[in-house]
């Protein structure tokens, strides 16, 4: 990780090596607060490698900004990160539960192509998440 993050013209820190490593390991976007559970939980009896949750959204923030996370929003409009890697994917969240589905390929490439050619935008990336219920949730609220 660290001639990966020097690759991004930034410091290898304990905090960005545990968030990046975090991240990796994910399948589904996660929120800041969901990244800070997570490695608290890994750094159990350990001296935390990330000390509070603002340190945890400073880290995601500047690695957005460099361009290796990619943000999205939850359905209750909290950021979610993701690692921007060869694992493009989009997704499917449940509102009532959170959970996320992978949508299979790209539903936007062709789109992202077109536009770019027609307005002549260097487009760098995009994401698409779709909200509903899950067949669980949905089977829960017909129940209601």
């Amino acid at each position: 990780m660290d001639s990966f993050l020097k690759e991004y013209g930034l410091k290898n820190t304990p905090g960005r090596q545990a968030v990046l490593e975090l991240l990796a390991a994910t399948e589904e976007p996660v929120t800041a607060e969901e990244v800070y559970r997570r490695l608290l939980a890994a750094d159990k009896g350990k001296k935390p490698r990330c000390a509070c949750l603002s340190t945890v959204y400073r880290t995601l923030s500047t690695l957005a900004e460099k361009g290796l996370l990619l943000r999205g929003s939850g359905p209750e409009g909290a950021m979610t990160y993701q690692l921007r890697d060869s694992r493009h994917r989009h997704y499917l969240v449940c509102t009532g539960c959170g959970s996320a589905v992978p949508i299979p390929g790209c539903p936007l490439e062709q789109l992202e192509r077109s536009l770019g050619d027609q307005t002549g935008f260097a487009i760098t990336g995009h994401s698409l998440e779709l909200y509903g219920l899950c067949p669980r949730c949905a089977g829960n609220e017909k129940e209601k």
